[in-house]
């Protein structure tokens, strides 16, 4: 985990944005919230099951400086979690990085996990993307940036991968037809993709094997997965908008 810089000391672009990141207490998710803060955003962190884990990423941004309030809320169903953000205002960027894996053959894969993969890997990015995007527009600008699965320009297929992957190619079909709504508003909504990233959701077998699949046999910090949502939310014009950007090595 990287250190936040502290807000006071930074070139707080996003000062007077507020922002959400949906799964923003590990992973990529933290790495973002934390550069959100330090860019000088006001964050809501979402963290779905772990409080004592989101207080920490709370209190860090705040005892940095940072501004950021926590939502604790498991997602089951995606459209479940819409009664939660009723109170947290309006938000200027967006951030979803949150969605479930399952490794398993087309074969291996049951209903049931096809169901829970398309749900909070597609349906709750899309049910989120039509409840911020209308009050972005009308206030003229907005940021989105939403994740996307690995080898995904163009999206590749998967053995043992094969719900999450067709669910990822949704959410990159979805950030397109989003794009296409905004008109010549100062919006833009865009996928990450990044390969193999190094958070504490890997054991250490599974990082292992990562590092021996990945291009240059190391895995990927979060923090420089966040520099490319920094570069996103931060730019002054939208000319990278509706685009899925790889941060993979060259995976694909």
């Amino acid at each position: 985990m990287g250190l936040l810089i502290r807000a006071d000391a930074q070139g707080t672009r996003l000062r007077g944005r507020r922002a959400l990141v949906v799964g923003g207490s590990g992973g990529i998710g933290r790495a973002v919230s934390y550069m959100l803060a330090a860019q000088g955003a006001s964050v809501v962190v979402h963290g779905g099951h772990d409080g004592e884990r989101l207080d920490q990423v709370v209190r860090y941004i705040k005892n940095h400086g940072g501004v950021a309030r926590k939502l604790l809320k498991r997602i089951d169903r995606a459209a479940d979690f819409l009664p939660s953000l009723e109170d947290i205002g309006d938000i200027d960027i967006l951030v979803v990085s949150f969605g479930p894996v399952f490794y398993g053959s087309i074969e291996q894969t049951d209903p049931v996990e096809w169901a829970r993969l398309t749900e909070l890997n597609l349906v709750l990015p899309g049910i989120l993307v039509s409840r911020f995007l209308p009050p972005m527009q009308r206030r003229r600008w907005g940021r989105i940036v939403l994740f996307g699965g690995p080898r995904s320009a163009p999206q590749g297929g998967f053995r043992e991968i094969p719900a999450y992957s067709a669910a990822k190619a949704g959410v990159e079909s979805l950030c397109r037809s989003a794009a296409r709504s905004t008109g010549n508003a100062n919006i833009s909504i865009n996928v990450v993709s990044p390969g193999y990233v190094d958070t504490e959701y890997l054991d250490d077998a599974t990082r292992e094997e990562l590092r021996r699949r990945a291009p240059r046999k190391t895995l990927i910090p979060p923090e420089r997965v966040a520099r490319i949502v920094r570069n996103l939310v931060c730019a002054e014009e939208p000319d990278v908008h509706g685009a899925v950007i790889p941060v993979d090595q060259g995976l694909g």
